[in-house]
């Protein structure tokens, strides 16, 4: 097991991105990722017919987060973070520029200040969705392994996102997920992403070209005939 990192937050020129051991005690984060879960036309485009929407408490949603946060930022120290349009400072926390992507990483005293104009009710940021990396290697059915063994967990990172329909087609997914997987190359020694989509979610296929992840040729890891397979091996 890897030892969590201290708190942190990403802020891009339009976002920020706030893991969910900080986000889960944002009540509006909470009510737009049960929204989101709750429309069939994005539980349909991301899951497929077999995950139906469902709508879920407050209570429910902030214990299924919690839950989230257990297995992964308390594990490898990766998990899902909550996205949202960011009105706030713009000086905040130390820029990194990787391949011409720049972010700043907000840790430490900054990042208290930070979380205090978070709270809720704060007009500073428009919660729009979520993304995440995270380790695959307990989330993958048994078929995938066969008589191979599995590749390390830093070759078997999850990439996954989801946003509002209004959000939709305004590349945040492309910005948040490309922050985030340069911070878990960085932070975390990350090798290899892999994904999944729908294949009729051509849109989150397209997300993925931009990130450079490419198709497999052939199923390896869930092995779904409704799905594409994706990668992208950190060069």
């Amino acid at each position: 097991m890897t030892s969590p990192l201290p708190p942190f937050a990403l802020l891009t020129s339009r976002l920020i991105i706030l893991p969910t051991p900080s986000a889960v005690e944002i009540s509006e984060y909470r009510a737009m990722y049960a929204h989101i879960h709750s429309l069939p036309e994005f539980c349909t485009m991301a899951f497929g017919h077999h995950y139906p929407p469902r709508i879920t408490s407050d209570n429910a949603m902030k214990e299924q987060i919690s839950r989230e946060i257990s297995r992964n930022w308390n594990g490898k120290g990766l998990g899902d973070c909550a996205v949202g349009l960011w009105a706030g400072p713009q000086d905040l926390g130390r820029e990194i520029e990787v391949s011409a992507t720049k972010f700043r990483l907000v840790e430490g005293g900054q990042l208290d200040n930070l979380l205090a104009l978070l709270g809720n009710g704060s007009e500073q940021v428009t919660w729009v969705g979520y993304v995440g990396v995270r380790d695959a290697t307990g989330l993958l059915p048994p078929r995938c392994i066969d008589d191979a063994p599995l590749p390390s967990w830093e070759e078997l990172v999850e990439v996954r996102y989801g946003f509002v329909p209004s959000a939709w087609g305004k590349g945040y997914g492309t910005e948040a997920a490309r922050s985030l997987m340069l911070w878990a190359t960085r932070e975390r020694g990350v090798r290899r992403f892999i994904a999944e989509t729908e294949k009729a979610n051509s849109g989150s296929g397209k997300i993925l070209g931009k990130l450079g992840f490419v198709k497999r040729e052939t199923t390896e890891y869930w092995k779904e005939e409704s799905e594409f397979e994706w990668e992208k091996v950190v060069s």
